[in-house]
């Protein structure tokens, strides 16, 4: 069973066993960063172990591989001695593990980790992407029969996590570490079982340390959110696919307390990818059963679905598949979500009469469409392309315009609920107002979809004139809940994704 092991950065020995304390029980393994310490703690480094009480790993990491370490390496040797200076026979007061560099050999370090019992991790980290050959880079740090392999490599892209996961898969077997850095990469943390890998960094983000590498999760987040320990070869995986901000998601929180609740043997997991293609190719290389779709991927994955729900073909865009015999089916939840949210946030059970402005044209403004038509309301589509908008209004009778001020008059005419359906505002995507040239009432309803941040700058000047305000986290709920229905055949669990 891989193990979850705590990344300390703090700058002083006594900072660092404070942090851990904060984690006990939920990890298992402990590296000091000593790296990040200041210059007069390097001499408290060999005490560490003892006072730590768990297995830990002592690490000095150059800059260049990704650490904090810039001087010499007469230096790091001088510390990496410090840290295996007077070993004792009690073994567990060493350290359990030391981390060296495939290029970093000093016969009497490697010696004085043999008589007492320090396994010696042999890593090699490629900071930039994936090596051209990964089969020369695991030779590299695969020499030594007793020693620990770890290759952490940034993923530049989910085709370098598809390849990084496939090519894993036939490594021999051995304890070993294979990591993809990153956002690209972060499925290898959560999979490090699947991987085959020894163990899984975390960094103690909730107790406002710096994470010591890119991708890592909180060990409470991995341990609790993502039941790490029980990821198992059988266990089944569902993803969310979207662009980089997918992994700061709360759909993983939901469907991962869902799979709890239920006692399902299964995880769900944010892979971030570049294109549709790139996220086909990690989904199958990491056996992906089922996935929500965001943006930018809901539109551009219809060609790859074998089968569409008759909402999805209606709508034009699919944010959930399952993996079937044919390939993958495409459904729609979005729409479902959107109305009933929206309808418990204007506490009504249609729209006839409603004027609306939908904001977007794009797969999440294609199922808010579809529902506003079937509600009875009485739309005006605006988006940045006319053209786009003038294509999705056109499905329903519906006005369409420019998004700026050019349709200011026309907004105001459409304003008894207004919907933002596009990306801008979200964390980690394009920050702004996306109607700034349009000037509130107060009398309106505004929906946000974006639920993350929980206020907009769009819904703050909303609420400020005035106005009813809503984010999307409701829709995400019982959209999240639909799908849920869809991958597992089962009711969703109520204390999951009610609010």
């Amino acid at each position: 069973m891989s193990l979850i092991c705590l990344s300390l950065t703090g700058r002083s020995i006594e900072e660092d066993l404070r942090v851990l304390d904060l984690y006990r029980g939920q990890v298992d393994v402990v590296e000091l960063r000593a790296d990040y310490l200041e210059p007069s703690e390097k001499f408290l480094i060999r005490s560490f172990p003892e006072r730590a009480g768990l297995p830990c790993i002592l690490t000095v990491r150059r800059k260049a591989d990704g650490g904090q370490y810039e001087e010499g390496e007469g230096g790091r040797l001088a510390m990496i001695a410090e840290g295996l200076a007077y070993a004792k026979l009690d073994r567990s007061a060493n350290f359990a593990y030391i981390d060296l560099e495939s290029d970093f050999h000093v016969p009497a370090v490697e010696e004085a980790c043999h008589i007492f019992g320090t396994r010696i991790i042999r890593s090699m980290h490629c900071v930039k992407g994936l090596p051209d050959n990964l089969d020369e880079a695991w030779k590299a740090v695969s020499g030594q029969a007793e020693e620990i392999p770890k290759l952490a490599f940034a993923c530049t892209g989910a085709a370098d996590l598809a390849k990084l996961a496939l090519w894993a898969e036939k490594l021999p077997a051995r304890d070993r570490i294979v990591v993809g850095m990153g956002e690209y990469g972060f499925p290898t943390r959560v999979l490090a079982e699947r991987l085959g890998s020894f163990l899984s960094y975390t960094s103690p983000f909730s107790a406002g340390l710096p994470g010591a590498a890119p991708g890592q999760l909180d060990p409470s987040t991995l341990a609790k959110s993502y039941r790490f320990h029980s990821i198992g070869p059988n266990t089944e995986v569902y993803a969310l696919a979207g662009g980089k901000s997918v992994v700061s998601s709360r759909s993983p929180e939901l469907h991962n307390a869902a799979f709890c609740e239920t006692l399902r043997d299964a995880v769900y997991v944010p892979i971030a990818a570049e294109n549709v293609e790139a996220f086909l190719a990690a989904a199958d290389a990491l056996s992906v059963r089922g996935a929500s779709v965001t943006v930018p991927l809901k539109e551009t994955l219809l060609p790859y679905v074998s089968e569409l729900s008759a909402d999805a073909a209606k709508i034009g865009a699919c944010n959930t598949i399952l993996r079937g015999e044919k390939g993958w089916q495409g459904f729609n939840t979005d729409a479902v979500g959107f109305e009933r949210a929206l309808l418990e946030f204007l506490q009504r059970t249609d729209l006839a009469g409603f004027r609306a402005t939908v904001a977007g044209a794009g797969g999440a403004a294609r199922a808010v469409a579809f529902e506003l038509a079937k509600l009875g309301a009485d739309c005006l589509i605006v988006n940045r392309s006319v053209n786009a908008a003038r294509s999705l209004a056109k499905l329903y009778g519906f006005a369409w315009g420019a998004c700026d001020e050019r349709s200011a008059d026309l907004v105001a005419d459409h304003s008894d609920l207004i919907v933002n359906a596009t990306s801008v505002g979200m964390e980690g995507g394009p920050q702004g107002d996306p109607l700034e040239w349009y000037d509130f009432s107060g009398h309106e309803a505004v929906f946000d979809l974006v639920y993350k941040p929980e206020r907009t700058a769009l819904l703050c000047r909303a609420k400020a004139a005035g106005c009813r305000v809503s984010n999307g986290y409701a829709m995400l709920r019982y959209q999240a809940a639909a799908q849920f229905t869809i991958w597992t055949g089962r009711e969703p669990p109520l204390s999951c994704f009610s609010k």
